[in-house]
């Protein structure tokens, strides 16, 4: 293959060189004009010079591009002379910076067709950044012209600049057949009404059939919407079945049927009924229904009101604004107490460990537990990190009034598990978030009670999950499993008074979900003996800590309806000092969520948050790794600043108001 270059190619390649040529004479001339003839003479040689520079230089990029070609050639396959007009795949020759060296014919009319792909122009044809991922990768996909095309990536050996080869290849059937099968595929949907049972027990059969039912015409009305097929499975249980793209379009429009159920009246009366969805996508239809019911297991866990999404083993969540229906019903509680107590009686020894950095809750529900098993007559110790923790006066308190030798760090527990020990981990489900978290690992025989929303990452193989996410409190959970224990076990008034500090700190002196039970919880530790003002005094702060809860109240931003707060350097007891200034910063009018920021060691940010409710705080701190309650969350941040935490945090606030707009947008439409 012989390669020349001709005059008007050169002028492509240098549209600057005759406006040089043209200025350079201009200014010769100027120069005779007014008789300035030596320095006329030397523009002129000035010129002449520069010409024979480029054309020297040219040169010598042709016969570069010459030998590239030679290159590319010598290392082609084919018949005859000319091997590289003879591949029959449209392909181009370019560099790193952009310039175009050669394209094929068959490039030209499949790929660009009329237009001239001029030098530089590759670049926004195919971005450099693509070139050496697909050289890395193989080939990469991009489209042009509206077709769709693989294109595998060469580097050319020997070249004397960064050189490849890009061939196209046009699988736009392919692709667009591979798209609208995906977007057939099936999506497993099943859903299910909240809390019938509770909402049933006050009505009549007649009215709550009536309620019932337009629930359901309303659930079948919007799934049929979306063309779905659907079929009744039970009482306020559908078993649905969509394609893909049916599916991605509900995710697109939030799922507006829990606003809708949840907004659902009969003769004007709210009906307090919610709905959950749990939805799989992804391998076969078995895997995906089971994966549909363990994700609509999570969204009940979750306390109802929203949908869970399994999407090939990633969870997605949306909705949960409902707070929840607080469940009359017993009978659940009275079966755990009973194998939990079995449990106890055939172990060698029972440990109890609530989360990390531990507060009145854990701590106050591990002590009610560690009575229960002493009444058993079985050795029982509790486990907690002591430098930190949240609960020190509880602990102190304890320690002094009743057992000195109760408590033990995470690694003597280590040292002393066996196979026939039990593990109970209260108030918390995650073992990343135990207080040890190889101990929640190790341990053979576990039981898990805890009041949070279900999170994705629980602890799934234990003996016993008892799990109430419509509880106020760990403490309110224990103090009912002591209470219907078959060997009914005495509880003193320092374990009565623990369990109570926990109900106090999670409900916020009896403010925040606090049902029926909570109270029956709380009357019967009085019972016991729990004097208040003991339990006020746990929450005491000494005038430091004041101090610095004011301070961090009085730097917080207000947005809106949010609270924002940020405290830099190490300060003794950070921790315990921000969630007192996120529950204070609520007391301010109009803020519904407030957020906290503190550095926790390790070079490890903190997020502290709060909310009267309608502002959901687990999903915002599940963006950031954390969760919690909607009412009350928290989230660690690994190896950052406070100011980058402040900015991630800004971001996930902003997401879930995105949400929240768009949510109210198509109900008001």
């Amino acid at each position: 293959m012989v390669i020349d270059i001709k005059f008007r190619d050169f002028i492509k390649l240098h549209p600057l060189f005759p406006v040089v040529f043209l200025f350079s004479a201009a200014v010769s001339a100027t120069s005779f004009y007014l008789r300035q003839y030596t320095i006329a003479y030397i523009e002129i040689g000035l010129g002449v010079l520069l010409s024979v520079i480029i054309i020297v230089a040219e040169r010598r990029n042709f016969h570069d591009l010459k030998k590239t070609v030679s290159i590319i050639n010598s290392n082609i396959v084919s018949s005859g002379d000319d091997r590289i007009s003879s591949i029959p795949l449209p392909f181009i020759v370019c560099t790193a910076r952009g310039g175009v060296i050669w394209y094929n014919k068959l490039f030209e009319a499949e790929v660009i067709g009329e237009n001239e792909l001029t030098p530089g122009q590759i670049k926004s044809f195919v971005p450099y950044e693509k070139i050496r991922k697909g050289l890395a990768d193989g080939s990469f996909d991009m489209g042009y012209g509206g077709k769709r095309y693989t294109v595998y990536v060469s580097d050319i050996p020997g070249g004397e600049n960064e050189e490849y080869i890009l061939c196209f290849i046009d699988d736009t059937y392919y692709k667009d057949t591979e798209d609208k099968y995906r977007e057939s595929r099936p999506a497993v949907m099943i859903a299910s009404v909240d809390a019938m049972d509770e909402v049933s027990s006050g009505l009549s059969q007649n009215n709550f059939s009536a309620l019932l039912g337009g629930v359901e015409r309303l659930i079948i009305s919007w799934f049929t919407e979306y063309k779905c097929i659907l079929r009744k499975i039970g009482d306020g249980r559908f078993f649905v079945i969509a394609e893909y793209k049916i599916y991605r379009k509900m995710k697109e429009d939030n799922f507006g049927l829990l606003d809708s159920v949840r907004e659902f009246k009969l003769e004007d009366v709210p009906s307090g009924l919610t709905v959950s969805v749990g939805i799989a996508t992804g391998g076969d239809l078995a895997p995906c229904e089971a994966a549909a019911r363990k994700s609509l297991d999570m969204a009940k866990g979750r306390g109802g009101d929203q949908v869970v999404i399994n999407e090939n083993g990633e969870y997605e969540f949306f909705g949960g604004v409902a707070a929840g229906v607080e469940s009359r019903n017993q009978v659940q509680s009275r079966i755990v107490a009973g194998s939990v107590e079995e449990l106890m009686r055939h172990s060698s020894g029972v440990f109890i460990m609530g989360h990390k950095n531990s507060d009145l809750d854990s701590v106050g529900s591990a002590i009610g537990l560690s009575e229960a098993v002493t009444h058993l007559g079985v050795d029982v110790k509790i486990v907690i990190d002591e430098k930190n923790t949240m609960a020190s006066p509880l602990v102190d308190y304890y320690r002094k009034k009743r057992r000195e030798d109760i408590f033990i760090t995470p690694g003597k527990a280590l040292a002393l598990l066996n196979e026939d020990t039990l593990v109970i981990i209260t108030d918390v489900m995650r073992p990343g978030f135990a207080d040890s978290s190889e101990l929640a690992e190790k341990a053979e025989k576990k039981v898990v009670i805890d009041h949070h929303r279900m999170s994705v990452d629980y602890i799934s193989d234990s003996l016993i999950f008892y799990h109430e996410p419509n509880s106020s409190s760990a403490s309110e959970m224990v103090t009912e499993l002591i209470r219907y224990m078959p060997s009914k076990p005495t509880v003193s008034q320092e374990a009565a008074e623990a369990l109570l500090a926990g109900i106090y700190l999670d409900t916020k002196n009896f403010t925040l979900k606090t049902g029926v039970r909570t109270f029956e919880a709380a009357a019967y530790l009085r019972e016991k003996g729990a004097d208040t003002i003991t339990v006020r005094k746990l929450f005491a702060a000494t005038a430091q800590e004041n101090a610095l809860i004011s301070r961090i109240v009085n730097s917080a931003e207000i947005r809106g309806n949010y609270a924002f707060a940020k405290l830099d350097g190490n300060v003794p007891n950070a921790r315990l000092a921000a969630a007192k200034s996120a529950d204070s910063l609520l007391n301010i009018e109009n803020v519904d969520a407030s957020f906290v920021i503190f550095p926790s060691g390790n070079n490890d940010v903190s997020v502290s948050a709060r909310s009267y409710g309608r502002i959901n705080v687990q999903l915002i701190m599940e963006k950031l790794g954390g969760g919690g309650h909607q009412t009350m969350a928290a989230a660690q941040l690994k190896n950052t600043t406070t100011d980058n935490a402040a900015r991630l945090l800004e971001e996930a606030v902003a997401a879930a108001e995105k949400r929240n707009t768009v949510r109210q947008n198509k109900k008001e439409d």
